[in-house]
């Protein structure tokens, strides 16, 4: 009967070969990754295996030995895979495995000298037995947290195999038949062989298809975290330029809280209508004195609303004369290129190009550093303004922001000008001589450049307005620069 193992071993040997050869992608992916290891190793165990026990007559029984520690690792490996997808910590197991199958390849060794094939039938099949029944339980437990056919498949492959090799262990036990080796196994035992190899044979298929189906769910979150990513960095980058835009139009504001002129125009021109409005209530008060009693009530809220007012507007004046200028020392050059990108990016979400000064060194002055932010944000965001009030030129619409030094009344000046290639100052606001605010905009309230003007002169600087031969407006802050030490 010996053509019958013969046809056995090399069938499955090279069937469990291939396998071993299918699971290369996984392999190649990360040769460390214990999953590849495992996936390679399995059916590649089960291929030595087989082989071993194909040549093992025809070189040393001995090789047997080796094969059946190669079957056993083949079996124990689907264990160690299933307990690797739970994310459970095998460590310890590895290396009580590890010694048990060192210590079972000697007690077979010795076995096979001086015992008899019951018993090393009933050592090396007990392994598998009960290898089967642990991997049965692991994969039992993986598919209560992973609902996938292949881990059913894997369990119910592995169970039915556990139960022919249980029924071929009791076979050996109680046979009458007098057997001395694995050679000379009855035509009914090496069935039973050949049913527990081709159940075997499915436990790494199904291993093999669940390890690509985790794959592909890892490429396919990998992917939406891809897109995820992708969706908040446009989502980020959309913030920014809201941020942008948002400084943009806060520095034509920010600036006026902090300018005692500013709040006693405010005063004055909020007063004189706040006053008559009081009056206006109170008459009305004594005019409808017997109607309605709502009405009264309407009209003391008013009154109370209008008081109101008026104490904020007097309190903030008190407020802002009690301050005084703040100075700086800093690098006018390095002050603009901070807000740069922001200039930028607000240009460019108008369609307007947008050009600045490259970095350098040596503008010192003695001024206030987010003042002045302020006032470029406002110059540039006028300018902005102006060119999209005028779209329909045919002109690309630009906007150019130069820093560099000059001599003025006798004395180094750092001149910074905000241009463009718009409409340009109108006539009347190039003479005016600011003595009240002034805006070429519907919705302006014309506080910017005179602010800009009143703040550059606590600075011993100026600003100038003028138009541009070409087209366009120009508007130049001269600043005298200081001494440093070197």
């Amino acid at each position: 009967m010996n053509y019958y193992n013969e046809i056995f071993f090399v069938l499955f040997g090279f069937i469990f070969l291939i396998l071993a050869i299918s699971s290369a992608p996984y392999y190649r992916q990360d040769a460390i990754e214990r999953q590849s290891l495992l996936l390679a190793g399995i059916p590649l165990a089960g291929a030595v295996s087989y082989f071993l026990f194909l040549i093992a007559p025809l070189t040393w029984h001995g090789l047997i030995t080796f094969g059946n520690l190669f079957l056993i690792a083949s079996t124990v490996g689907g264990g160690l895979l299933v307990r690797h997808w739970r994310n459970a910590s095998s460590q310890k197991l590895w290396t009580v495995l590890t010694v048990l199958w060192i210590s079972t390849g000697i007690v077979f060794e010795y076995l096979r000298v001086s015992g008899t094939f019951e018993q090393r039938v009933v050592l090396i099949v007990s392994w598998i037995v009960l290898s089967g029944a642990w991997t049965c339980v692991e994969t039992y437990r993986l598919y209560k947290t992973q609902k996938s056919f292949y881990i059913l498949g894997l369990m119910v492959f592995t169970a039915c195999w556990t139960v022919i090799n249980f029924i071929r262990l009791i076979s050996v036990v109680l046979s009458e038949l007098p057997i001395f080796d694995l050679y000379q196994e009855p035509l009914q035992l090496i069935l039973f062989r050949f049913m527990s190899g081709a159940l075997h044979l499915f436990c790494p298929i199904f291993m093999l298809a669940h390890a690509s189906e985790r794959l592909n769910t890892q490429s396919l979150a990998i992917q939406k975290e891809k897109e995820t990513t992708h969706l908040a960095n446009a989502e980020l980058n959309q913030l920014v330029r809201e941020r942008d835009h948002m400084l943009m139009i806060n520095s034509r504001f920010s600036t006026v809280g902090s300018l005692a002129m500013f709040n006693s125009a405010i005063v004055h021109e909020v007063s004189q209508p706040l006053t008559a409005l009081t009056l206006t209530l109170h008459e009305m008060q004594y005019l409808v004195k017997d109607a309605d009693p709502s009405l009264q009530v309407a009209l003391s809220e008013s009154v109370n609303l209008v008081e109101k007012i008026s104490q904020m507007t007097h309190s903030l004046r008190r407020l802002m004369l009690e301050q005084k200028p703040e100075h700086q020392t800093f690098d006018v050059s390095a002050c603009i290129q901070e807000i740069l990108p922001i200039l930028n990016n607000e240009s460019r979400s108008r369609a307007i190009d947008f050009t600045g000064p490259k970095p350098v060194q040596g503008f010192i002055v003695s001024a206030h550093k987010v003042l002045l932010e302020r006032i470029l944000f406002n110059l540039v965001a006028n300018a902005i303004d102006a060119l999209s009030a005028h779209a329909d030129q045919q002109d690309q619409p630009r906007i150019e922001l130069t820093l560099q030094q000059q001599m003025r009344h006798a004395q180094p000046h750092v001149l910074v000008t905000v241009s463009d290639n718009g409409p340009g100052f109108a006539e009347y606001l190039l003479a005016e001589e600011w003595m009240h605010f002034q805006s070429t905009k519907d919705t302006g309230m014309g506080v910017g450049l005179i602010l800009g003007r009143y703040i550059l002169s606590t600075w011993q600087g100026e600003l100038l307005l003028t138009n541009l031969p070409s087209g366009g407006a120009r508007v130049q802050l001269w600043m005298p620069l200081i001494k440093t030490s070197v």
